[in-house]
């Protein structure tokens, strides 16, 4: 009898020990290229998945490597969040499964009870989900999918029209009623077009069932090609997008064997629900634990690679949990000093871009001076600007430059620097490593609203602003 009181009390213990997890839910790496700033989500739960609110940053170690085993301790924290506030909105994307089994009651058996039906539970707990919602920054997206991919809403803030949009999801017809779970995932990556929280429900009474697999015919959009489950688990990393999976249906149905690990490999969850109300409980249960996400936002290091791991080690009392991740950080084609094939065929492309970007003269949008940097982030091209000093401005690859330039070989730590003269009134741009103007190599030039700056890989323009213009018009 002591020995099984004995056991029975090591097993309680164990199990309060453990019984916590920690997850690194996303990383938003869109201002690595400016200042080198890396905004990281984390969620720490209890064994429900309940969400643990109001942990410490002194908690919280984070780490860096390029190699997954030699880690450097981030000392420089910028801000830290015990939760998401009303600065951030979330993007959900709704990914709803309108297969041919959905029409189906929770017993597996066809009905024509519209109100029995899954795509019934399914669409009133998306509605709990929708108003459930209070930030009006978050923004929601509704897709359903079946043998094909079918946008019902882009990103609104708008709550009723995306509740009015889901009468739009109506039971599919012959060849439409298949399941590409895969390739919808993958395709839904596309319609974040910004950084910041991005998150992707996902529900799914099944398993992927691939149109052309199970028809042998060319699918209209895919053709014979097949997706598997690597491809959108690759684009959600490198896009930053978290996969929270909802696998709903009787108990003991199959499930798709590969959706727990889509949403574990890209910092979400996966749920069950085997009835309407545990359905809805799930779906609350998931914008909870966003809401009560921790937030770091802190200064990458500086070694070039093309993907770096960051660890996170929480210490809680006796309770002590480790995590790690990775995110893309090359800002080039490739490792920096390895010659890369794809970097050879984009180049002509890349210079043709910056020729004509040197002949376009960019309107003014902003009212001080500014430089208007250029790149891609997620495949897409986005815009980021930087307020010059009416002083100097370096731009360089130190960590004290006003704009770090990272993972190029060639960049010096104070590379080129921009100086204000207030009686001429102009910006002149003096370099110290090879800068361009216009596609021009320059030492030193006074600098003219829409000239295009190549430094580093990085393609800049300046912007002399609105109130610059103003004052000459006087």
């Amino acid at each position: 009898m002591k020995k099984l009181i004995f056991s029975l009390i090591i097993i309680i213990c164990s199990f309060y020990l453990f019984s916590d997890s920690i997850q690194i839910s996303q990383i938003d790496n869109s201002e690595l290229l400016l200042n080198q700033k890396i905004k990281m989500y984390i969620s720490v739960a209890d064994f429900n998945s309940n969400p643990l609110k109001n942990l410490k940053q002194d908690m919280f170690t984070i780490h860096e490597s390029v190699d997954n085993k030699n880690f450097k301790k981030i000392e420089k924290i910028y801000s830290f969040k015990s939760k998401q506030d009303y600065d951030e909105g979330v993007n959900f994307l709704l990914l709803i499964d309108n297969s041919g089994s959905m029409y189906y009651d929770m017993n597996e058996i066809k009905t024509d009870k519209t109100e029995n039906m899954r795509i019934t539970h399914a669409k009133n707990a998306v509605i709990t989900f929708i108003n459930s919602i209070k930030n009006p920054k978050d923004t929601i997206s509704v897709v359903s999918y079946n043998t094909y991919y079918n946008l019902h809403s882009s990103f609104t803030g708008n709550k009723d029209n995306v509740v009015n949009v889901l009468d739009e999801i109506k039971k599919p017809v012959g060849e439409e009623a298949w399941t590409e779970i895969y390739a919808s995932l993958y395709k839904a990556v596309a319609e974040f077009k910004n950084p910041g929280r991005n998150v992707i429900i996902i529900l799914s009474d099944g398993e992927n069932m691939p149109y052309y697999t199970y028809t042998k015919k060319a699918h209209k959009e895919y053709g014979t090609k097949t997706y598997n489950h690597d491809e959108p688990i690759l684009e959600c990393q490198k896009g930053g997008i978290s996969v929270f999976g909802i696998n709903f249906g009787k108990q003991g149905q199959s499930k798709d064997r590969n959706l727990s690990e889509i949403a574990s490999q890209t910092g979400g969850r996966i749920f069950d629900a085997y009835n309407p109300k545990e359905l809805k409980d799930v779906y609350l249960k998931i914008i909870s634990q966003i809401q009560n996400e921790y937030i770091f936002v802190y200064r990458a290091t500086m070694d070039p690679a093309d993907k770096k791991y960051v660890k996170v080690d929480y210490n809680n009392m006796n309770k002590k949990l480790s995590v790690t991740r990775f995110y893309f950080s090359s800002t080039l084609f490739g490792k920096p000093g390895i010659f890369n094939l794809l970097f050879l065929l984009l180049l002509p492309l890349a210079i043709l871009l910056l020729f004509l970007l040197s002949l376009i003269k960019f309107k003014n949008t902003n009212q001080n001076a500014n430089l208007e940097v250029i790149s891609t982030q997620y495949g897409r091209a986005v815009t980021k600007v930087i307020s010059l000093n009416e002083g100097q401005t370096i731009i360089g690859g130190s960590s004290n430059a006003n704009m770090t330039i990272v993972n190029s070989p060639t960049i010096k730590d104070k590379h080129a620097k921009i100086e204000y003269n207030k009686k001429k009134d102009t910006y002149t741009i003096i370099a110290d490593g090879d800068t361009k103007v216009n596609n021009k190599k320059v030492t030193t030039r006074d600098l003219e609203d829409g000239d295009v700056i190549s430094i580093g890989g990085a393609t800049i323009v300046f912007d002399k602003g609105i109130m610059d213009k103003d004052k000459k018009k006087k």
